[in-house]
């Protein structure tokens, strides 16, 4: 596979030791989408109609607003605001049901979670394509940690596109989540244990951070933009 901007940053992620290489992938795309709506996007006519169309969802909404322009995030939703308003009419009785089936519709959307979808979509397919193509990559995968439960299901999914090693892929994959359960297990275990009357010992350290570990496993990590004083 040649190499692009996708797999440079793949091989970043891949090269380190973290939780999920998948997850730090997403939460640097997902900080770089929120910086573009902090900035540049901010007076494009053609982004802030699309802002105006699906706006943020409330957790891309508290990224953007842990961000560095307020000003710019507060213009986005002043006429995100104008257009939804412009739903808001007097209701007959009869269609509540159906009009409430509507504006549900409106606020079940995100132009951030669009486009990290759609982002994180061809880097899964990629991950996969690039373990059944470059042996180095092969090699690089199988030294990561694991991968949080959300993101292990979605590069079984890509299996196949890993060609004649997508069986080995789906074994590593395996091997690697059973491996780092087994882990948080113990550190949970040993995390519980501490707190037990007969315990004389603080838990190791490994275990103090067994919850975030576990958090991180079931939930995926938590994309955070710097805040401006």
């Amino acid at each position: 596979m040649g190499y692009s901007i996708a797999t440079m940053h793949i091989w970043r992620m891949f090269n380190g030791e973290c939780e999920c290489p998948m997850c730090k992938l997403r939460v640097k795309t997902e900080c770089d989408i929120g910086e573009l709506y902090l900035s540049e996007a901010v007076m494009e006519d053609d982004e802030r109609k699309l802002v105006n169309k699906y706006g943020f969802c409330k957790e891309h909404f508290d990224l953007l607003y842990a961000g560095k322009n307020k000003l710019g995030l507060a213009l986005q939703q002043d006429t995100r605001l104008k257009t939804v308003d412009k739903l808001i009419k007097p209701i007959n009785a009869k269609n509540a049901v159906k009009t409430a089936k509507k504006l549900k519709e409106e606020f079940s959307d995100c132009i951030i979670c669009r486009r990290l979808e759609y982002n994180m979509k061809r880097y899964f397919e990629t991950v996969a394509r690039l373990y059944g193509d470059d042996e180095k990559f092969r090699n690089q995968f199988k030294t990561v940690k694991g991968f949080c439960y959300p993101d292990y299901i979605r590069l079984v999914e890509n299996a196949p596109k890993a060609g004649k090693f997508a069986q080995e892929f789906l074994d590593v994959l395996y091997e690697k989540q059973k491996q780092t359960a087994q882990e948080i297990h113990q550190n949970l275990t040993d995390f519980t244990m501490a707190f037990d009357y007969r315990s004389s010992s603080l838990p190791p350290k490994s275990a103090s951070m067994s919850l975030v570990q576990s958090r991180i496993k079931f939930y995926g990590e938590k994309a955070v933009l710097p805040e401006r004083r």
